[in-house]
């Protein structure tokens, strides 16, 4: 498990949060647009990092929101994910787990947030899988309250299919039991519709990637 990251800085590479529209709160919809766009061409921890201090900003303004909080957490999950350094991925992604308890707090009982939640923790758990396994139990309690919330949501069936796709068979991954739930979380695309221009509508096409490759 402690190859998890490479192949996941590849994947999130892939996530696309796009699709900006108008809302009933123009400046926000500008600065949010703003954000995704510094992401979207974000290649390095420091531009993913550009974005999440963007972000950032947005949440100290826009304290009615709950998205900027979790784009921030977002990007702070993708620096951590790139970097080569143990010692600034824990810093990014503790700060990351942070933003995602403030989304939280405007928006309680959020699938999203919680989902987005349990991919920073197994993360967290990544980094030294035989020390930190208490971070397994935290990331599946948060992914079952975000499949609890909303049944629904393609992101859970995503973050949890792609986390056993890349656990070794030997500690209950692989992709034959990836497969069903990379089926189900395509399945849930295909119906899936975001409930404000701005909210989370990332995953599709990671998705099918993944899933492609356990056929």
């Amino acid at each position: 498990m402690k190859n998890l990251k490479t192949p996941i800085v590849l994947l999130l590479i892939l996530f696309s949060i796009h699709g900006v529209a108008q809302t009933s709160n123009g400046k926000l919809e500008l600065a949010v647009k703003k954000g995704l766009d510094l992401m979207s061409a974000a290649q390095t921890s420091d531009g993913f990092l550009k974005a999440a201090n963007h972000f950032e900003r947005i949440a100290q303004v826009e304290v009615k929101e709950w998205t900027p909080s979790y784009y921030a957490a977002y990007n702070n999950l993708v620096a951590g994910l790139i970097s080569q350094d143990k010692t600034l991925k824990d810093q990014y992604w503790d700060k990351a787990l942070l933003e995602v308890d403030q989304a939280n707090a405007v928006s309680p009982d959020n699938s999203e947030i919680y989902a987005l939640k349990g991919y920073i923790q197994f993360m967290k758990m990544s980094v030294d899988p035989q020390a930190r396994m208490s971070f397994m139990g935290l990331s599946a309690a948060s992914l079952g309250k975000a499949k609890a919330l909303n049944p629904d949501n393609p992101r859970i069936y995503l973050i949890i299919g792609q986390d056993t796709f890349y656990t070794p068979e030997a500690f209950g991954g692989g992709k034959a039991k990836a497969k069903p739930l990379l089926e189900e979380a395509v399945a849930k695309f295909a119906t899936f519709k975001a409930k404000s221009a701005i909210d989370p509508n990332w995953g599709l096409e990671s998705a099918k990637s993944l899933l492609a490759q356990c056929n």
